[in-house]
C-alpha cells in the first residue's frame, strides 16, 4: 500500500501551490484488497444510515423524528423546553435525503452538514471499493485537532440557531 511522503506531496506542489500539496491525495496505486472491503463496509454503513433517514417521516416541529425508530424524547427538551445540541439532527437527515435541503437546513445546520459528509464519505468508500483508488488526507496539511475544532463550532452554532428558532417561534421554554 502506498504511504504518504514528502515526495509524493512535492509532485502535486505545482497542482496546488501549496509547499504541503493539496489536503486530499488521490493515491496512484491500487489499493489492497484489505482496504477495499474496509472501504465497502464505510460506503455500505454510510449508504445504510442514509436508507434510515429515507424511511422515517420528518417531524413538521424540527425535532421528534427520531421517535420513529423507538428513542426516548430528548430528556433536556423535557425539562427545560429548550432543545440538546444534537436536536433535530434526524428530521435534518430525513429531510436531506429527500433532497429538502433548506427544510433540512432549519431543522438542524449542523446535521445537514453531517448529512453531505456522510454521503460524501460513502460515494468516496463505494468508489475506493469498485475501482482500488484510494483517497487519503494530507495530515501535513490539517491536523484531527483541527478538524474537531470545526466539528464542535458547527455544532455549537447549529444548536445556537436551533434554540434561536424555537424561542422566536414561542416553542421553547415550555418544559415539565
Amino acid at each position: 500500500m502506498s504511504q504518504l511522503n514528502q515526495s509524493s506531496l512535492n509532485e502535486h506542489e505545482n497542482q496546488t501551490g501549496h509547499p504541503l500539496g493539496p489536503m486530499i491525495i488521490r493515491l496512484d496505486s491500487k489499493a489492497t484488497g484489505r482496504t477495499r472491503w474496509r472501504a465497502l463496509v464505510v460506503g455500505l454503513a454510510c449508504f445504510g444510515l442514509l436508507s434510515v433517514a429515507w424511511t422515517l417521516t420528518p417531524d413538521a416541529h424540527g425535532l421528534g423524528t427520531h421517535r420513529q425508530l423507538g428513542l426516548a424524547p430528548c430528556s433536556l427538551v423535557m425539562m427545560t423546553g429548550y432543545p440538546c445540541p444534537t436536536c433535530g439532527m434526524t428530521t435534518s437527515f430525513s429531510y436531506a435525503v429527500r433532497g429538502q435541503l433548506l427544510s433540512a437546513l432549519n431543522a438542524q445546520p449542523a446535521g445537514l452538514f453531517v448529512a453531505i459528509m456522510v454521503l460524501l464519505v460513502g460515494v468516496i468508500a463505494i468508489t475506493t471499493a469498485l475501482t482500488g483508488r484510494a483517497w487519503r488526507v494530507n495530515w501535513f496539511r490539517v491536523s484531527p485537532f483541527q478538524i474537531g475544532i470545526v466539528c464542535v463550532v458547527i455544532l455549537l452554532l447549529g444548536w445556537g440557531y436551533k434554540v434561536l428558532t424555537m424561542v422566536y417561534a414561542g416553542q421553547a421554554g415550555d418544559g415539565l
